[in-house]
């Protein structure tokens, strides 16, 4: 069973939100102020991820969790809109996102600049060899 990404466990939180605003006509109460029920329906997607999944997962999940909740509001915006770009993606682009962000993690800074300076003036072709020449690492779902 293929799990929601956490970007549409987020847009499924806000919409639900959203909704619950437009009923109101007012602006949503602060979590204390929730009924229980709508508490319990806010969370119930999590719940149900969290008790279906094996425990690597579930620790996984709680790490993340606590990632976030480390990260500064600076930190957290920039997250949501790299999550909302790689998300608008073809599946080529983000493979060659994960190529280039493999590579880049192990680069000093002018090795980053300069990478992006050569895969700027790359045709398509050239940036395809590239990938094959430099494949994403496996992928560590920590």
């Amino acid at each position: 069973m293929k799990m929601p990404s956490p970007s549409f466990l987020l847009a499924a939180l806000l919409l639900m939100t959203a909704s619950a605003t437009v009923s109101a006509q007012t602006a949503p109460p602060a979590w204390e102020q929730l009924p229980p029920a709508q508490r319990d329906a806010l969370v119930a997607p999590l719940r149900d991820r969290w008790n279906s999944a094996p425990p690597d997962q579930r620790q996984r999940m709680l790490n993340h969790g606590q990632r976030w909740q480390a990260m500064t509001p600076e930190q957290r915006d920039q997250a949501r809109k790299g999550m909302r770009r790689f998300d608008g993606m073809s599946p080529q682009q983000r493979e060659q996102a994960r190529a280039l962000f493999g590579k880049m993690r192990g680069m000093t800074p002018e090795q980053r600049a300069e990478l992006r300076t050569r895969w700027g003036s790359m045709t398509q072709d050239q940036r395809q060899q590239w990938v094959r020449d430099n494949p994403p690492p496996p992928r560590n779902r920590d």
